[in-house]
């Protein structure tokens, strides 16, 4: 793939031939699974106005080599030799954000009957909905009020070294 940007923190390993990372400053901060992701926001005249600039930062891997590649940078990796196959490894990295701190706060209300209750299908449009969603905030407000920090504090850190799913 030509220029682009991942979401997340990257180690990349070079394992065979020479690899050069164009690397460009990050257009959009602190891009986090779907928001701002390359795909989604990208124009054709990002890859003009890159070449045209150049990049911010050239680095020229060789076997057994690595670069830290922070989340957002845009890089346009190439072989430096066409007749050597080039071969790298990426370690994505797991960053945790804040999203991830709310997920797992509001991930906690499923133990409570009020959040699991069914909204109907005859709810789900104008003035009924707009209560269900005043009562819904309400109702973490008041779940978040009684939150006992440092007992969560913990548990989120257990979750932070022993989940394995992809999440940031």
């Amino acid at each position: 793939m030509l220029h682009h940007w991942d979401q997340q923190m990257a180690v990349i390993v070079q394992i065979a031939g020479s690899k050069r990372w164009q690397l460009w400053r990050p257009m959009f901060p602190s891009p986090v699974r779907e928001y701002q992701e390359s795909f989604r926001v990208w124009d054709p005249g990002f890859i003009r106005r890159w070449e045209a600039m150049g990049p911010d930062l050239e680095v020229d891997l060789r076997p057994w080599q690595s670069l830290l590649l922070p989340r957002g940078w845009v890089h346009n990796p190439h072989a430096l030799d066409s007749d050597v196959r080039s071969i790298h490894l990426t370690f994505a990295i797991r960053e945790r954000t804040p999203v991830w701190v709310a997920e797992k706060l509001i991930g906690q209300v499923i133990e409570e009957d009020s959040f699991r209750r069914v909204i109907l299908p005859g709810d789900l449009g104008g003035h009924r909905l707009s209560q269900h969603v005043r009562d819904v905030r309400q109702a973490l407000v008041d779940h978040l009020a009684g939150l006992d920090v440092d007992a969560f504090a913990q548990a989120l850190h257990r979750a932070a070294v022993s989940e394995k799913e992809y999440t940031t």
